[in-house]
């Protein structure tokens, strides 16, 4: 083993080394030479007969050099000095090459650490890839699977002793105003389960967590703090634990803090109260989100069997089957067939940067034809000359990688500002990318780069490693130029994958600027929205004070239209409401749970609802017998004949149908409409979504009403709290903010593709045109046009052009089908992209020919025909 790394060491100490043989071998020679002077040569003889009883010294250096170190290190070590002198001499194509690899190997970078940070690093808890999200069986309402929570029966058959189940735990949504800390302020919060921090096996920074004991009405009274919340509100005291913090105006014992970056189950949490399984009279409470951890060795297949088996043991008469889904899997299922996608795009991208660093290399090869012969004339072998190339290539990756790695920087950044969203739970959870905080390069992505430099360098200096090597001397030193074919192949294939790119691109593109036109229903300029409510009060305090609120906003100057609601358009909450056309006694088929706005009268003006038939709400009293339904519902059949003038049943409640609204973007931009119905009436917010929505239309700056907004609510209650404050442009711009992300990304890479694609084409052209110079030399001496040279050259493009598009047409009406669950509007087999895309990427390609074809025009015949 020390011989091992003396051999290994000496590789690189070459010069002291080499000294040391120099002075073996120069005291060698003293010696053959002090012996021939004793057989009575003289000194030029004894000198003589000493270097030839010697041999060469130089084959001596290396013999003595291969059998002190590796020779193979030794070689590498000597052909990276080569090629970083190769490089130094020949700046231009070492810039142009080096950039163009790193805008392949950065996109390259930036997306992989996307997917590190997104779909493969796993969740900050304790063997998070045992953790899984149970959802109960779809009903005929047909809501998404986030939305199907566990009732409370169920859940507690689920805690039972299990063999597949370590822990179960449920959470649920709620919120309280903290006050005694400064301003009030109004904090997210979760109702959860003692067995959750065990089973995300996550231990406080201070105190203990929860106690089962503790899931009782009456000792439920304690609070865990998240780590920002500990900081923030109460300055970090490492002594908080057995404080009382006032939440909803109920005293709370703070029994611990949670480690900083700890998020569960969203990063909109401040603080985690116990669930209370049932109140003071034994009523079992609402359903909940579920969490179970499987014990190992278990596989997911199993522990959704035993779970059903559970639920029909709590109820036999159970329709439909609960699903288990890794929890990482479903908080990425949102995203990760996009990051698939873009990895796929970023992938073309590289490989269009190594067909022109290829083209490039095979251009510069041309220049050194002599050189390599003559390597191979004094004994240089062809995989010598082949490991040598291919060094100075991946050489050159390497270089790309580490500017890529530069460029990924600017880039997540610039993905990070894309992605950013509100900080709303109430807006969605996701956002435009879970976990985006978690992005980053770390050890992986540069793990990552570093095998994407080393494999970029392979392919790009494949081809001409393999063309310089093989060939014979003659014939190296004969020939002046390469052969045109393989150059134009390969900017064919870089014209295809720039197209599929472009298409891509494209469509998402037209897909955004559909989306962003489309008639929302409402009119969303200069409306001020933000959430506000005392703490924790009696419904009619509650809305004494929203009528309060509105009658002073009113005033100010500005305002034209103020109201207040349970809900907003694009909020994520749904108040469904069972209604019927008639009586419930006679209660005909209908629609399922439509949903309910309870809104003040103004709040229609307010929004910019659009009222298409009847009238809006009265003034006064007779508004509360109203309703205004959407174009949707009017004609879901709900009602027999027109909606005017009908009435709508809920239980003990009716109302009279006076106006029919256009259909409104409610909770997603790209869904349709929906049936909804609006009432004059107050309904508290569910204690995890804030207060009462409040909108403030203005024909002035909506900041300055925000600010008023604020000292208007501390004079009407110190311990309200306002949160929220965003104009509805803001909400309608975060609800773009994906598919605006993933059309910005897509078109940055079609981009970045197009312009590679036009240097190869302009690259290709340029050698085209020096390897014909003296055919456009005689052509222009027997006469030719100007007009005629150029159309010679366009020709050439026009071929290139029409290969690679075609090729680029047929492969994205294969692969873009996979675009379309990202498309609104289109489909992806979108003629109108393809044709503008074609037209597109002609222009750019007779762009790109025109520097060669204006030179071609400037050939001198009698120099042309002189060079040869």
């Amino acid at each position: 083993m020390r011989r091992f790394f003396q051999r290994l060491s000496s590789a690189f100490r070459d010069e002291r080394a080499d000294a040391e043989a120099r002075r073996e071998i120069a005291a060698h020679l003293a010696l053959l030479e002090d012996e021939y002077r004793r057989r009575g040569m003289s000194d030029d003889e004894a000198r003589l007969a000493a270097r030839r009883a010697l041999g060469s010294a130089a084959l001596a250096k290396d013999r003595h050099r291969d059998a002190r170190a590796f020779a193979w290190i030794d070689d590498a070590r000597r052909d990276l000095a080569h090629g970083l002198r190769s490089l130094r001499r020949t700046p231009g194509f070492t810039a142009i090459a080096v950039l163009t690899l790193a805008l392949g190997i950065g996109a390259n970078t930036a997306i992989f650490s996307v997917i590190s940070g997104v779909l493969l690093r796993p969740l900050p808890y304790g063997d998070a890839d045992r953790l899984v999200q149970v959802f109960a069986p779809d009903s005929e309402r047909g809501l998404p699977r986030g939305a199907r929570a566990i009732p409370p029966a169920y859940f507690e058959a689920l805690r039972s002793p299990s063999r597949t189940l370590s822990h179960v735990a449920g959470y649920l949504l709620t919120s309280a105003t903290l006050t005694g800390q400064g301003d009030a302020v109004r904090l997210a919060g979760m109702q959860i389960t003692a067995s959750a921090f065990p089973m995300l096996g996550v231990a406080p920074l201070l105190g203990r967590p929860f106690t089962s004991d503790e899931e009782s009405a009456g000792a439920d009274a304690v609070v865990v703090l998240s780590h920002s919340t500990w900081q923030r509100y109460f300055n970090s005291d490492p002594a908080i634990v057995g404080r009382v913090a006032s939440l909803d105006g109920r005293g709370r014992t703070i029994v611990g803090v949670m480690p900083e970056g700890f998020a569960f189950p969203d990063a909109f949490v401040r603080y985690w109260i116990p669930y209370v399984r049932q109140d003071p009279k034994g009523r079992s409470f609402l359903s909940l989100s579920t969490v179970a951890r499987m014990r190992e060795g278990i596989g997911l297949p199993a522990a959704e069997d035993e779970i059903n088996v559970l639920a029909l043991a709590a109820d036999s008469q159970t329709k439909g089957r609960f699903e288990a889904v890794g929890l990482q899997d479903e908080i990425v299922a949102p995203v990760k067939p996009a990051l698939l996608i873009l990895a796929a795009a970023v992938g073309l991208v590289l490989l269009i940067a190594c067909v022109n660093v290829a083209n490039l290399l095979l251009a510069r090869g041309a220049a050194r034809d002599h050189e390599i012969a003559v390597r191979r004339a004094v004994g240089a072998s062809p995989g010598r000359l082949f490991r040598q190339l291919l060094t100075e290539s991946t050489l050159l990756a390497a270089i790309g990688g580490v500017a890529g790695t530069a460029l990924a920087v600017a880039a997540i950044a610039l993905l990070k500002t894309l992605g950013a969203t509100l900080p709303r739970r109430d807006l969605g959870v996701g956002g435009s990318l879970p976990r985006l905080a978690e992005i980053n390069i770390d050890a992986s992505v540069l793990a990552f780069t570093l095998a994407v430099a080393v494999l970029t360098g392979i392919l790009c200096g494949m081809l001409p490693a393999f063309r310089h090597a093989r060939g014979r001397e003659a014939d190296r030193l004969r020939e002046r130029l390469a052969s045109p074919r393989v150059r134009t192949a390969l900017v064919v294939a870089e014209i295809a994958m720039a197209m599929v790119l472009l298409v891509g691109g494209g469509l998402l593109i037209r897909s955004f600027m559909k989306l962003a036109m489309q008639d929302l229903g409402y009119d969303s300029t200069r409306v001020v929205t933000f959430q506000a409510t005392p703490r924790r009060a009696p419904g009619a305090v509650a809305r004494a004070f929203a009528e309060q609120l509105v009658e002073r906003i009113a005033v100010l100057p500005g305002v034209t239209a103020v109201g207040y609601g349970n809900n907003l358009p694009l909020v994520q909450q749904s108040f469904g409401r069972d209604v019927s056309s008639q009586p419930y006694d006679v209660r005909p088929p209908r629609p399922p749970f439509p949903g309910l706005h309870a809104v003040s009268p103004r709040m229609i003006q307010a929004l910019g609802l659009r009222i298409v038939e009847g009238r809006s709400f009265s003034a006064g009293e007779a508004a509360k017998g109203e309703a205004l339904v959407t174009r949707t519902f009017a004609r879901s059949g709900f009602f027999e004949g027109s909606a005017i003038g009908s009435r709508i049943y809920g239980g003990d409640d009716s109302w009279e149908v006076v106006g029919v609204l256009e259909d409104i973007k409610q909770f997603r931009l790209d869904w349709g409409g929906a049936s909804e119905f609006y009432i004059v009436d107050f309904v508290p917010a569910p204690p995890g979504l804030g207060g009462t929505y409040f909108a403030v239309r203005t024909d002035t700056d909506p900041a300055a009403i925000a600010t008023s907004v604020r000292g208007l609510v501390r004079e009407l209650d110190q311990t309200a709290a306002v949160d929220n404050i965003a104009t509805m442009d803001q909400i309608v711009s975060n609800a773009m903010s994906r598919p605006r992300l993933y059309a910005v990304l897509l078109g940055i890479f079609a981009a970045v593709a197009m312009m590679l694609a036009a240097i190869g084409i302009y690259g290709v052209l340029a050698f085209l045109v020096a390897h014909r110079t003296r055919e456009i030399g005689i052509r222009m001496a027997l006469g030719a046009q100007r007009i005629e040279v150029v159309a010679l050259v366009l020709r050439q493009t026009t071929v290139l052009t029409v290969a690679g598009v075609a090729l680029g047409l047929a492969g994205a009406a294969a692969l873009t089908r996979y675009l379309e669950g990202l498309l609104f509007g289109l489909t992806p087999l979108d003629p109108g992209t393809f044709v503008a895309v074609a037209v597109v990427f002609g222009i750019v390609a007779v762009l790109a020919s025109y520097v060669p074809a204006r030179r071609a025009t400037r050939v001198d015949p009698v120099v042309a025909l002189r060079s040869e």
